[in-house]
């Protein structure tokens, strides 16, 4: 498995990927291929973005998000992170955030957060790396009726 910094044109099978990732269990969202595509062609072109692939012959996986600045330096926003199907529970996603920390470390961003749900199966992936839940920060949304 090579792991290495995303190019615009994995886009397209990465949006194949998390479109068939996040449709099935436990997210069963609504996700296409185009509407994922939109997704992470927005954070492509945004600033700070920096996002790496594993890949063996074709893209197997990845993990994408955006550095911004904080009052203690750079902090990273990780926004996606996914492995094709057939390639989870393989240590495919453990090596795509292991090279992800190590790659910050050398632009100097040092802390890393995200957003996940705590009882999906990602939160227990994230807190077996070293995440943990901030228990003074909460979530908040709001849905906006038409």
């Amino acid at each position: 498995m090579e792991i290495r910094d995303i190019k615009q044109n994995d886009l397209n099978v990465c949006s194949e990927i998390f479109s068939r990732t996040f449709s099935g269990e436990p997210w069963k969202e609504k996700w296409t291929a185009t509407s994922a595509l939109e997704r992470l062609e927005h954070f492509y072109k945004s600033k700070g973005f920096y996002g790496i692939v594993a890949e063996e012959d074709t893209v197997i996986g990845f993990v994408l998000g955006n550095s911004e600045p904080y009052y203690t330096g750079l902090i990273f926003y990780l926004r996606e992170m996914c492995t094709d199907i057939d390639y989870q529970n393989k240590g495919v996603g453990k090596h795509l955030l292991l090279n992800l920390e190590n790659n910050l470390k050398s632009k100097s961003i040092y802390n890393i957060y995200l957003l996940t749900e705590r009882n999906f199966p990602a939160a227990q992936f994230y807190q077996n790396r070293g995440f943990n839940v901030d228990g003074n920060t909460s979530f908040y949304s709001k849905k906006i009726n038409s």
